[in-house]
């Protein structure tokens, strides 16, 4: 279990634009296992690379944590590790009420969409698209803005 430091706001890194990840090999499933063992350890419903400096397209999320199991014994098919995402489709304008491991202690209300489509690539380089409405949309937006150099801050 490695638990990397986070990436706190101001650090400038939090803006820049992360890169499409094009080699899918063991350096990867490394990242992807940083991530992840940071996410549950902070006991966050996700993370994205950026917030661990790596520039790369890459977040994971635990499905069991967003749907309210605060239950901190988690199996492998509750995390959910998404690569080179791309939105296909969103709709539904709301306000939501977020925070950020990149802010620790601040919460802000952001212009999100409640219901999302996204195309993208799991650790093995497989295509799936993944839709998700309420919580799951809002966090799927929010990691990404991520890798778009994008924070909470900026989507009031």
């Amino acid at each position: 279990m490695v638990v990397k430091s986070l990436v706190e706001y101001p650090d400038s890194l939090l803006r820049e634009v992360s890169t499409k990840v094009d080699v899918f090999d063991s350096d990867l499933q490394v990242l992807i296992n940083d991530l992840i063992d940071t996410m549950l350890a902070e006991d966050s419903m996700g993370l994205a690379a950026p917030q661990i400096g790596e520039l790369k397209r890459v977040f994971v999320l635990n499905k069991k944590r967003i749907a309210g199991d605060k239950n901190q014994k988690y199996q492998s098919e509750d995390i959910l590790c998404v690569v080179n995402p791309e939105i296909n489709f969103q709709e539904n304008p709301i306000d939501s009420s977020e925070g950020c491991l990149s802010f620790p202690g601040r919460r802000e209300i952001v212009k999100r969409f409640s219901s999302i489509e996204i195309q993208a690539l799991n650790q093995q380089n497989q295509s799936f698209k993944l839709s998700g409405d309420g919580m799951l949309s809002i966090l799927i937006q929010h990691e990404i803005d991520h890798l778009n150099g994008i924070l909470f801050i900026d989507k009031k």
